[in-house]
């Protein structure tokens, strides 16, 4: 049978099947029918629901707001059919897809996987099995590191962050917490200062790569803003040190490891960290896909 490992993100969807390693943007961009009519260029555009959408990379200029849960409910299995379209999957065949969810949304996972038992995208039907996974719980199985004791994983996504506890390799729910005070709090905080210098009205995914590449593009200028983009990721990485002590810090002082991962990482990799915090392997972002993947592996679903 067929296996895909998905992790959908807010800000990117990242993939694995058999050796294939990929992500693409989670953008989707509503296109009206005059405006197929007109664009000959269909290129990653999807009948769904009864309306055309462009998904991905390609869809970020006017892409719909991915802040809230509600959007992973909506357009989940739209990504994920682009996700099989790029990976190059049969989608005549069985597949099984091993899927994360963060613990900040955990009660709602039985509408979560019901929106995704039957994927109608193009008039194509697909019905996957499907296997559920806490987010985080990948980037610990992917941790090469020692894992007695207590291992906590501080998973920094772009909407959430999760904290999940391990006890000699089982879950500790109890000590496991997640918020929704992700990376893309500054994103957002740069879309403001995008909209007062700029009087431009960027969108999270615009502001997003703005935030990696460091700098805009404004009337044909490259404008740098690398300095507003240190500084706050310097402010953000305080605030997650301080969120994890603030919850619980004789936890974090007694354990054996604190992985770092998550595209948010990357802000923390360069910060004064205690001695017992990690990272997991780069790319950061991949740690939880891949950690799926050898879980199908593994326990051969």
């Amino acid at each position: 049978m067929q296996r895909l490992s998905i992790d959908l993100g807010y800000g990117d969807t990242k993939v694995v099947v058999g050796d294939k390693i990929f992500k693409f943007a989670s953008a989707i961009e509503k296109r009206k029918e005059s405006q197929v009519e007109y664009d000959s260029d269909n290129d990653d555009v999807y009948l769904f629901k009864g309306r055309k959408y462009r998904v991905g990379d390609r869809a970020l200029v006017n892409a719909i707001s991915t802040r809230g849960f509600n959007f992973l409910l909506k357009y989940g299995a739209l990504l994920i059919y682009h996700a099989i379209e790029l990976s190059g999957l049969d989608k005549n065949e069985p597949l099984e897809i091993i899927i994360g969810l963060s613990i900040l949304n955990w009660k709602e996972k039985d509408i979560f996987i019901d929106t995704l038992r039957t994927i109608n995208v193009n008039d194509s039907i697909i019905s996957p099995k499907i296997h559920l996974m806490a987010q985080g719980q990948g980037i610990y199985l992917d941790y090469v590191g020692k894992k007695d004791g207590l291992v906590c994983v501080a998973d920094i996504g772009y909407n959430t962050f999760d904290f999940l506890v391990f006890e000699d390799g089982k879950p500790r729910q109890d000590l496991s917490y997640a918020t929704n005070k992700g990376a893309n709090e500054i994103i957002t905080e740069l879309q403001t200062k995008l909209k007062k210098r700029f009087n431009f009205d960027a969108t999270e995914q615009i502001a997003k790569d703005t935030f990696i590449n460091g700098y805009i593009m404004h009337y044909g200028e490259k404008i740098d803003l690398s300095d507003e983009i240190d500084e706050s990721k310097e402010d953000y990485a305080e605030y997650i040190l301080d969120e994890m002590k603030n919850k619980g810090v004789d936890l974090l002082r007694s354990a054996t490891a604190v992985i770092f991962s998550g595209g948010g990482a990357y802000f923390l990799n360069k910060s004064k960290n205690p001695s017992n915090v990690v990272f997991s392997s780069l790319p950061y972002e991949y740690a939880n896909v891949r950690g799926y993947n050898l879980l199908k592996i593994k326990e051969g679903l």
